[in-house]
């Protein structure tokens, strides 16, 4: 509350200036209301009385108490995230009166009289105005009950990740380069009529190639060729359940589950038959010459490109021959409205959200809702959590058509048709299946039609998790595309981030397609800063649900500082952030960013080991506890290398009670320390402690594999810092510790320990 002396000074000043009707009673007392700090008092004066006045970012940091941490330099408290918070409402607030966009009061008093709502708006991103903006442009669309009352937190996603992409965009974000706003790019908050959610027919508009009204071109007489051909027999692949059998009693035996059988059909010739027909082909050249266009010939041998090939072409000229012949079929197909001319337009913001709102409210029977273990996600989820939902821009049509199936006949296909290794080729998998379709390339029916390997059918996972209202994304494995997915469990009430169609390894080697936005940088980061959103929501959401947003604002006001600043103050502020939510890996992701000595990185490891170790055991996934000091280090090795033996001695010491394995870092310090030798010496005596690793010395189990494979990768990293002249001699000198210890047996079936399989490669051996 405000003191009565700040007020009649505040009024007394403004009224000075002739602004008494700008910071008036009802400004202050909306403020009041918000519990606003002094400083934030202060701005807004500031801004009444100077319109053009801008205040810092920072500015609220600087008038606090300084902390008693070892940097000295600012504290991190819940007065000093308020303080800020305050700062940038009247910041973002003040330049869009430059702009002349007008709010409504009643929205603003909205976000203002709910903490969660005023963290969210003006803390999770450097610059709150497109949020701001973004939001109100959703309530014009959707109206104030769906936006403030019914799926605030849906609003919210939509609002932040529209941010986002329109950033990426724009390229230069919602700031022209010299720090002036650049309103077009803004959300538009210009009045209008609600919307109305409108889902697009099929574009396509079928010529008529007979229209003797005019003169026919070639795709006319392509058409024709295709649709007044005579019936072929053409193969095709069903499902059908095995032949009932029967007892000795006559009673039938249980039928088992469907089989994929081929079967013939006659229908129409398309495209694909044609490239896949050497008669065909004939037919068609003769048809187009006496049609008037003899130049217009294909040569595509026969059956090298059929329904169900699955050889790549190698061939260059036949396969130059089979994309043009793809080229052709398919302008005609779109020149006669038998496939799209493109792909439809991706909705709006608010045509998204509409649609998923829609869907999540329709009235499924209780049996019904049951079987469709619906709703798949809540829509009503913490923002944080529905972001990559929020991300999707799938048109609406080939959402639709997808989400109907679903809806109707529970229909969740989630893979593909698996094509081998055609699918590397473009035009060969494309001509394989040309035909009439009513979506274009990049759409999931297309994926559907074609086939294709990992990444179609990771595509077509992550585009129908998210079809039914759940967060998704496409992921990264070594040489592998998989998925992952938001999950929430109905019973705990907690989120978890989780991967599927994974293949070539865990949660450790997976990166996520999805852009990971929250510290305001994004782009793609590995699984465990998405498994951390979930954790860091779940962490004591009863008695403090907005801890992990304050964390957000606090990564904001982080970066607000100079460079220098944040150096100084990194370890307060991961301290502070930790402490606030132990699973905010934006606070501490940042702090490690702004480190600029190997003793501040150092230090923010032990601070992440001391808070994770104050927590349940059960409740810190390894790979999370794994993460922060592997941040760390890998800090240390972007940081020059300390000077002088002892000062690496000092450093190894350190590395090693934290359990360090960069490898690069370490075999950085060994050779600062001792030279070659040193790093020889050091990287037997590790091949030795594996080898008398509990787990290792037993040379069998999957637990065997996964520590084989971890320390061959520490191997690979350690040969490449080794000269090539002398690669292979070093690899070599290591085979013989592995002498009678070369196998490992997984699943009873012995194979080579990958340690060793990567040392013979290394030595140019067999």
């Amino acid at each position: 509350m405000l003191s009565n002396s700040l007020r009649v000074r505040l009024l007394g000043i403004a009224q000075i200036f002739g602004k008494s009707q700008i910071l008036g009673d009802a400004t202050i007392s909306e403020c009041t209301r918000r519990r606003a700090p002094r400083s934030a008092m202060v701005a807004l004066l500031a801004i009444s009385l100077f319109g053009d006045f801008q205040p810092c970012a920072s500015a609220a940091l600087k008038g606090l108490t300084p902390a008693s941490s070892v940097s000295g330099h600012y504290n991190f408290a819940e007065a000093t995230v308020e303080a800020f918070i305050g700062e940038a409402r009247s910041d973002t607030l003040a330049r869009a009166g430059k702009l002349n966009l007008a709010l409504p009061a009643d929205f603003l008093a909205w976000i203002d009289n709910d903490p969660a709502l005023q963290l969210s708006v003006y803390g999770s991103r450097a610059d709150p105005l497109p949020v701001l903006l973004a939001l109100r442009s959703l309530e014009i669309d959707l109206g104030t009950d769906i936006v403030r009352r019914d799926y605030t937190q849906l609003a919210l996603a939509f609002a932040i990740q529209d941010s986002y992409a329109a950033r990426a965009d724009k390229g230069t974000g919602w700031n022209d380069g010299d720090g002036a706003t650049n309103a077009s790019t803004l959300p538009d908050i210009t009045p209008r009529a609600p919307l109305s959610l409108v889902i697009p027919s099929d574009p396509r508009v079928p010529v008529n190639t007979k229209d003797a009204s005019r003169a026919l071109d070639a795709n006319d007489h392509i058409i024709n060729f295709l649709e007044d051909h005579a019936e072929i027999e053409a193969d095709i692949r069903v499902k059908e359940l095995p032949p009932l059998e029967y007892d000795e009693k006559g009673i039938a035996k249980p039928q088992g589950n469907a089989v994929t059988v081929m079967k013939k059909e006659l229908r129409k010739p398309v495209a694909a038959d044609v490239i896949a027909s050497r008669a065909l082909q004939e037919e068609f050249n003769a048809y187009m010459a006496a049609h008037g266009h003899p130049d217009i010939k294909i040569d595509c041998g026969d059956r090298a490109v059929h329904w169900y090939s699955e050889e790549a072409i190698s061939d260059k000229d036949l396969r130059a021959k089979i994309e043009a012949a793809h080229e052709l079929f398919h302008d005609a197909y779109r020149a006669k409205g038998r496939m799209p001319a493109e792909r439809d337009r991706a909705p709006t913001a608010g045509e998204s959200m509409a649609w998923f709102i829609r869907n999540d409210r329709h009235a499924f029977d209780d049996a019904t809702r049951d079987a469709r273990d619906w709703p798949r996600f809540p829509l009503h989820a913490p923002w944080p959590v529905l972001v990559m939902l929020a991300a999707d821009d799938q048109p609406l049509r080939e959402r639709e058509d997808i989400w109907l199936k679903f809806r109707d006949s529970g229909e969740f296909r989630t893979y593909g048709e698996y094509i081998g290794g055609i699918a590397q080729q473009f035009d060969m998998q494309s001509a394989r299946r040309v035909a009439p379709l009513a979506f274009n390339y990049g759409s999931i029916q297309m994926m559907w039609k074609d086939g294709g390997v990992c990444g179609t059918m990771g595509n077509i996972g992550a585009r129908t998790h998210r079809i039914v209202g759940q967060p998704a994304s496409t992921a990264g494995q070594p040489g592998h595309c998989a998925i992952v997915f938001m999950e929430h469990d109905a019973k705990t009430g907690e989120f978890r981030c989780k991967g599927g169609q994974y293949a070539t390894g865990g949660d450790e080697v997976t990166t996520v397609h999805a852009g990971w936005n929250y510290d305001d940088i994004g782009g793609r980061k590995p699984m465990v800063y998405h498994q951390s959103i979930a954790w860091a929501v779940n962490y004591n959401r009863e008695e403090a649900p907005t801890s992990f947003l304050e964390t957000l604002a606090m990564r904001r006001m982080f970066d607000a500082l100079p460079e220098a600043e944040r150096a100084a103050t990194a370890t307060a502020f991961a301290e502070a952030g930790l402490a606030r939510n132990p699973f905010s890996l934006v606070v501490y992701d940042g702090a490690v960013r702004a480190a600029n000595s190997p003793e501040t990185a150092l230090a923010l490891a032990d601070i992440a080991s001391r808070t994770l170790d104050a927590l349940p055991a059960a409740s810190v996934p390894p790979l999370y506890r794994s993460t922060l000091r592997d941040l760390a280090h890998a800090r240390i090795a972007a940081l020059p290398a300390p000077k002088g033996a002892d000062a690496n001695r000092a450093l190894l010491n350190e590395l090693e009670r934290q359990q360090c394995d960069d490898a690069k870092l370490l075999a950085r310090t060994w050779r600062a320390i001792g030279g070659d030798a040193e790093f020889d010496a050091r990287v037997r005596a590790a091949t030795e402690r594996y080898l008398a690793s509990p787990e290792r010395a037993k040379g069998t189990g999957p637990a065997a594999k996964r520590e084989a494979d971890a320390f061959a990768k520490l191997v690979k990293t350690w040969s490449d810092t080794v000269k090539k002249p002398a690669r292979k001699e070093w690899a070599a000198s290591l085979l013989p510790l592995f002498q009678d210890r070369d196998t490992i047996a997984v699943r009873g079936k012995a194979s080579p320990d990958p340690v060793v399989a990567e040392l013979r490669k290394l030595a140019d051996l067999k």
